[in-house]
Order: C-alpha cells, then structure tokens, then sequence
C-alpha cells in the first residue's frame, strides 16, 4: 500500500502547481509546468496499483484529469488546464484526509485540508519555478498570469458534472 508520506508528496506537487497558477503559462514556463504535470499524473498512475480499494476511483480520475491538462498546449485555454489540476488536486485530498481518518473523507474535511494548505501564489511561484524562468511566461489570455506571476482573487464553485464531492476553482 502507498504510504501516507508518498500521498501527501502527492498532494504537495498538486497544490504548488494550482496555486503557483503553472497552468496559466506559456513559452519555457509552460513547457515546465506541462512536464511536472506529466510527471505528477505518472506517479498517480503508479500510486493506483498501490492504493486501497476506496481510494482508486480518486486517484484514476487524478490521473485522467491531468493527462488532460498535459494535452492542452501551454498558453491556450489555461483554464480548463487549471480546473483539471484542481480536479487532482481535491481527489488527493480526499484520498489523504481519509486515511488520516481510517474512514472516507467528507467533502468539507477536503476542502478545509486545501484551504489549510493552501499557499500564495509568489510563494508558490518561488517553490515551482527555478529562477531563470521568472518572467519569461507570456500573459495568459485570461489575465491570471502577467508577466510570470499568478494575480487572480478565486472563488469556490461546485460543478456536479466534475464527480460527487468535487469543487473547482476559477479566476474571476
């Protein structure tokens, strides 16, 4: 079984690309989110042979949701690339909150370990990013990204098309 430290790494690599807004870039920027999140949905495909029963359909749709966001090209409809990280994101948190808890996660109990989680998007910029790759991403078409820094105020919307107990995030 996939130890609790591999999910949480999981879900650390998840969230710094959410709040770092990677999905939102372009050029060299882009290029290097779209690699990490190639290599996040690989280690989630390794992380399902390895996971309970309960925390499989979690962890596929994870997958699915960022093989997607790796298809979509860097700088065009970033944010669709970023629901579908946000869609990862939260099947990771209700797959680490509920083996915190020896029981299925609630939905509010996944949120609240988002939101605990959550860092701003300068400092998430700084954890993802190396230097060299400060502004050089394109501004993104929806205004998220200017310059290479993330700028946007989010709201929670639930979206019942996206699975049961999934919220996503859009920039307003």
């Amino acid at each position: 079984m996939i130890d609790a430290e591999a999910l949480n790494d999981l879900l650390r690599r998840a969230c710094l690309i959410f709040d770092a807004r990677a999905a939102h870039t372009g050029g060299a920027t882009g290029s290097f989110t779209t690699m990490h999140i190639n290599q996040l949905a690989d280690d989630l495909l390794a992380a399902l042979d390895a996971c309970e029963a309960t925390e499989r359909p979690y962890l596929m749709e994870g997958y699915r949701s960022l093989s997607l966001a790796a298809d979509i090209p860097p700088g065009r409809s970033c944010r669709q690339r970023e629901l579908l990280v946000d869609v990862a994101r939260q099947g990771l948190a209700y797959v680490v909150t509920g083996r915190r808890e020896g029981r299925p996660a609630t939905k509010g109990e996944a949120l609240a370990l988002l939101e605990h989680r959550w860092t701003a998007s300068m400092l998430a910029w700084a954890d993802f990013f190396p230097p060299s790759l400060d502004e050089v991403s394109p501004s993104c078409r929806c205004g998220a990204v200017r310059l290479g820094y993330g700028r946007c105020s989010s709201s929670v919307q639930s979206d019942e098309n996206l699975g049961p107990g999934i919220s996503v995030r859009q920039c307003t």
